[in-house]
């Protein structure tokens, strides 16, 4: 099923490529999930991007529904097409390591006879959700009750049963959630999150990760660009030769984080090259001394930060503005900006690159900026400035979108057109879409570049990576 996907996609947009009178048409390259931590279990090595044909063990969410035999024993079970499928072993196998061992500790110990019967956590529980990060270090789970749920006289019967989980499991926390109710507990040696008391997002739950850049030292000048040789999830080996970048995320658990942790290093690493082959380009066209010798970049749907943390550390950019419509999503990445000290206005190092978080809709923003320009374009006082203190339109070079499988609004492809975007990445997660808005794009934009990664080995699931360049005869 993979290779056939992967060649259906690749058909595809072989297909519609013929259709464009762009010489020169690339074909797509076919990339492969890189390992993590699951693949090299304690090897601490630097973790290279290499190609794996590996099909399970790379989910990081996993939910499963419960059911119980005759005997009492509860399972976890997925449903397919509406029948209940019991995972044999009770193995889930697109599930990573970390996951697969939380799933047997917890039904192993809810099914215990002895010390503990755990009548509490069992009763009325309809299903079960499991996060890990993408280290797998760390492992929260949620508890679901359907009706009529968690009673409130039992809350601490609950918490005592969910904490003996917790600590026995290894979870970093356990949920439970009802109708009305919602309960935690935390490991007993866990170590909280840097965030405010009364930060929504401790409430929520949050899973920490570090990721590494491995960036190769320009061997002209200190000034020149770092090629990213690589990027881990492990801490690599010091070398003479490479800088090594610590990046440190907190996401909330209950907001949209990249399920596969392989596939998000791959799509990591070719954002950082092409942005590494685009700068490298754009420094032989620009006087040495010029205060515009980096690029501005404009980044819509940027989550919690996957991206947007290691554009800003590469050192490759000027300047990137980032927009997220979850307001979740929106103060963690403004909070993993501060943690790795590039949020604009509060980073210590201002010759850094600076990141700025705004809550918005891509089609508002955009549309916001297509005016804007409009009104500009006749305008000769200064910029206007919007309510949140910046500037909705400024001259970006580089515009990265990573939008869910719908895909882009109109509006936001009509902004790419008429903006001063001269690059454009983009990161699709549903191929039917991005043809239809490489159909709008590709009216002022040529395709410099394009990869196809399996995004869920036994789906129809591939994510879809593009790099677009402005038409030369028709630059802004």
């Amino acid at each position: 099923m993979e290779d056939c996907k992967i060649k259906t996609t690749c058909d595809e947009l072989d297909q519609f490529l013929s259709s464009l009178s762009q010489s020169n048409i690339p074909s797509p390259d076919v990339l492969h999930a890189s390992p993590t931590t699951s693949d090299i279990h304690h090897h601490s090595d630097i973790l290279a991007i290499v190609s794996s044909t590996n099909t399970e063990a790379y989910r990081c969410k996993c939910s499963f529904q419960i059911v119980e035999d005759n005997n009492e024993n509860l399972a976890c079970v997925i449903r397919e097409n509406g029948t209940i499928c019991h995972l044999p072993d009770g193995i889930f196998p697109p599930a990573n390591f970390r996951i697969r061992e939380a799933m047997k500790c917890l039904i192993n110990l809810l099914n215990k006879r002895s010390d503990h019967t755990f009548i509490r956590l069992r009763e009325n529980l309809t299903s079960v959700t499991f996060d890990s990060s993408w280290d797998e270090k760390e492992c929260l789970l949620t508890l679901h009750y359907g009706p009529p749920g968690i009673s409130q006289s039992c809350c601490e019967e609950w918490k005592q049963e969910a904490q003996i989980v917790c600590d026995e499991c290894q979870f970093v926390r356990v949920t439970g959630r009802s109708k009305g109710i919602k309960l935690f507990v935390s490991e007993s040696n866990y170590i909280s999150p840097v965030a405010a008391a009364d930060d929504p997002i401790l409430e929520e739950g949050i899973i920490q990760d570090t990721l590494w850049l491995i960036l190769q030292k320009s061997s002209i000048d200190e000034s020149s660009i770092h090629r990213v040789e690589s990027v881990s999830l492990v801490q690599p080996k010091q070398s003479t030769d490479a800088l090594n970048v610590k990046i440190q995320y907190q996401k909330p658990a209950t907001a949209f984080q990249h399920p596969n942790a392989g596939v998000m290093l791959t799509s990591l690493h070719w954002i950082l090259n092409t942005l590494t082959q685009v700068s490298q380009q754009h420094i032989t066209t620009t006087m040495p001394n010029s205060a515009s010798t980096k690029l501005r970049l404009l980044e819509m749907y940027n989550g919690a930060g996957a991206h947007t943390i290691p554009l800003a550390k590469s050192m490759l950019l000027s300047e990137i503005v980032a927009v997220e419509l979850d307001e979740r999503l929106v103060n963690a990445c403004r909070n993993n900006c501060r943690l790795n000290n590039c949020l604009k206005g509060e980073a210590s190092d201002q010759d850094q690159t600076l990141v700025e978080v705004f809550k918005g809709d891509a089609a508002e923003w955009a549309l916001r900026c297509i005016h804007k320009k409009n009104r500009l374009s006749t305008d000769t006082s200064p910029n206007e400035v919007s309510n949140n203190g910046t500037n909705d339109y400024n001259e970006f070079d580089i515009l990265l979108v990573d939008p869910p499988r719908q895909g882009l609004d109109k509006t936001v492809c009509e902004m790419a057109i008429k903006g001063t975007f001269t690059q454009l990445i983009y990161i699709s997660c549903g191929r039917r879409a991005l043809i239809r808005d490489l159909k709008l794009l590709c009216t002022d934009f040529d395709i410099e570049d394009l990869a196809v990664i399996d995004l869920f080995p036994g789906t129809d699931a591939v994510e879809t990576l593009i790099h677009l360049k402005r038409k030369t005869t028709l630059l802004l």
